[in-house]
């Protein structure tokens, strides 16, 4: 089942060789679909269950994505994408009612990843993505959640909007601004960057009863916590003073850090590909699992690159001309990923 896994896998990401084609894999059958819409065209001809393989280059999404997929791109960083070229979104990918179960890796959304209004749309995982904004869309009533969102190795560079997310964890994430509206959820080893004195009501995280373990916080005002019974973990703050909310749980946590001492070769409040976010001195700000805070410890640690899981093309060679006999030289490497 392995061996077969991985074959499908590598004769649909053959297409990101050839002419930018769109894979789709449906119960052991495969089509190919090419151009701008070849991602929606894809959707259309998709069943539930079914996976899909975009390639490098830039797709129009569908309108919204209705039923239950495995999607996987080619990535987003310009140094482990450039046998595929990125895979890039024009457009939002919104999430409607029988999207649960929904899998998304190695994409770069020119827009935001929305889930519809006050709707459950469970067990959805993004991962390896970078996106605009997440907004899990509901009026903070929780009458019919979304349950276990799982957001892992991603940037996002505007908000994280958890309005109608319960029971659901940001893990490994580096968030340019801020967690809106979090409610019992799990937010875990990211690198919140947000950074606002402008505003009083500005808060890095908003809401009450989360967990929040062994995370960076840059936010250069003391304004980070507000809402209620928040735990608060082994995190880095930047300044002396950092407001926690009310009747928060605290322990083991890092304040002031110097921001100039925190990351091998960082600065500022937005991300960079050329940055380096691994810690100076990961053993002297250990996290609550005795792993490193920041995104390269826990259990998801950041992935270099951000690599999808799918096999990955490292070197592409192909002839101008057939040989004397008639034979075209190609070479085409790929490694296998182990997540």
């Amino acid at each position: 089942m392995k061996l077969t896994a991985l074959t499908l896998s590598l004769f649909g990401l053959i297409s990101t060789l050839n002419a930018q084609k769109v894979a789709l894999h449906s119960t052991g059958s495969i089509q190919h679909f090419t151009g701008t819409t070849a991602f929606a065209d894809a959707y259309t001809a998709s069943n539930p269950g079914d996976t899909i393989y975009l390639p490098g280059g830039g797709f129009t999404p569908p309108a919204t994505i209705d039923k239950s997929l495995r999607i996987y791109g080619a990535g987003h960083y310009p140094d482990s994408t450039q046998v595929t070229a990125k895979t890039y979104i024009n457009g939002n990918i919104a999430l409607t009612d029988n999207a649960d179960g929904f899998y998304l890796e190695g994409v770069d959304i020119n827009g935001q990843l929305g889930f519809s209004y006050n709707t459950s749309i469970d067990n959805v995982i993004i991962k390896y993505c970078k996106m605009n904004k997440i907004d899990v869309y509901g009026n903070n009533t929780f009458t019919t959640p979304s349950n276990n969102l799982l957001f892992i190795n991603n940037v996002v560079k505007g908000d994280v909007l958890l309005s109608n997310a319960q029971n659901s964890a940001l893990y490994n994430n580096i968030i340019e601004a801020r967690i809106q509206n979090s409610y019992g959820n799990l937010i875990e080893n990211n690198i919140v960057m947000f950074s606002y004195t402008g505003v009083s009501s500005y808060y890095s995280i908003h809401g009450d009863n989360n967990i929040v373990n062994n995370n960076i916080f840059l936010n250069a005002s003391n304004r980070y916590f507000v809402g209620v019974s928040n735990q608060i973990n082994n995190n880095i703050f930047i300044v002396a003073s950092p407001i926690f909310g009310t009747t928060p749980i605290t322990s083991g946590n890092y304040y002031p850090v110097t921001q100039s001492s925190i990351f091998i070769s960082q600065s500022g409040t937005t991300f960079d590909y050329s940055h380096d976010y691994h810690l100076q001195s990961p053993s002297t700000y250990l996290g609550v699992d005795a792993t490193e805070v920041g995104i390269y410890g826990g259990f998801n640690g950041y992935k270099e690159g951000a690599v999808p899981s799918n096999p990955h093309f490292q070197l592409k060679t192909i002839a101008p001309t057939t040989n004397s006999s008639g034979l075209l030289n190609v070479q085409i490497n790929a490694s296998a990923q182990d997540n």
